[in-house]
């Protein structure tokens, strides 16, 4: 049956509807360590290296005969700890014709693309301060840096797979740390997967909650441990540590012994244009740096906890 006009035969009499508002809900905003880790003295080279110093408290009691003359044993050495630098890059390249024409809210093209990389670098950064492996020495290979996971050699625990975080197995990694340092350096960060810390909610009275994180740069809940032994750790749920089944990886750190350190002149995040070769513009965010570890027998790593409630 005719009938004048439906918008099904008169597309091309309509105006599109198109909202001009982007919700952008990517995981990208929860980069702790990029926003809060202290930043060291600058790296004067790609291998940055410092020394340690580590004095194990005597198990004897040492006494001396009376009028007996003074002997002289070895003195603990300083060790020397380094690490690499790694280059991480966020790139953008638009056409002229498209970084010429505003998005749908209005905004410039470029602009918004520019930080968007600004997000994708951090990320990174954040995601090789956790998980960054050490590459270094082969001509066209990239270096990289070693992480937290893998700079914590000292104490380290690889659970039977499917093992269940208990309230105990919290309580002896916060002793783990006590036994090898001083009081004024033990583990005070707990560094786990969304399913650790849910099930670290249901442990008791020792947790407090709605602890002011203001101080963290944090805009969600964090909650705070008390152990046994009279040390306060903050618990900290992370989207870049591992959950396989089997592997699943919870760091306790002593997060004022970590560090980034930035190649000395342009190591900092920062935006370089990039010569046009063509039709386009655009350029890069790109920083040089690595991690530091000042000491690391105080932090604390277990593996193979259970990845389920």
């Amino acid at each position: 049956m005719a009938f004048g006009k439906q918008t099904y035969n008169s597309a091309n009499e309509l105006r599109e509807s198109l909202l001009d508002i982007i919700k952008d809900i990517s995981p990208n905003e929860s980069n702790y360590f990029v926003s809060n880790l202290g930043k060291g003295t600058p790296a004067l080279q790609k291998l940055h290296e410092w020394n340690l110093y580590h004095e194990a408290r005597v198990t004897s009691e040492a006494k001396a005969i009376e009028g007996a003359e003074t002997t002289y044993g070895d003195l603990a050495q300083e060790e020397r700890s380094s690490n690499y630098t790694v280059t991480i890059d966020a790139s953008v390249k638009l056409s002229r014709s498209r970084a010429s024409i505003a998005n749908v809210t209005g905004e410039d093209a470029l602009s918004v693309e520019k930080e968007r990389a600004l997000r994708r670098l951090k990320n990174q950064m954040e995601y090789n301060l956790i998980n960054g492996g050490v590459a270094a020495g082969s001509s066209g290979v990239a270096s990289g840096m070693a992480g937290i996971e893998r700079v914590i050699s000292t104490i380290v625990t690889a659970r039977a797979s499917g093992t269940s975080f208990t309230e105990g197995e919290l309580n002896d990694m916060v002793q783990d740390s006590w036994d090898q340092v001083s009081d004024n350096y033990v583990m005070d960060l707990l560094v786990a997967p969304a399913v650790i810390k849910r099930r670290i909610a249901t442990f008791g009275t020792n947790l407090t909650r709605n602890v002011n994180a203001m101080d963290k740069k944090l805009t969600r809940e964090v909650r705070v441990y008390d152990a046994e032994i009279g040390q306060t750790v903050m618990v900290l749920a992370h989207k870049d540590i591992r959950t396989t089944a089997g592997s699943l990886l919870v760091l306790g750190l002593r997060e004022e012994l970590f560090e980034t350190a930035f190649l000395v002149g342009t190591g900092e995040p920062h935006w370089e244009d990039r010569a046009q070769t063509g039709d386009w513009k655009g350029g890069t965010y790109i920083t040089e740096f690595t991690l530091v570890s000042a000491n690391q027998k105080a932090s604390v790593k277990r593996t193979g906890y259970s990845n389920s409630l």
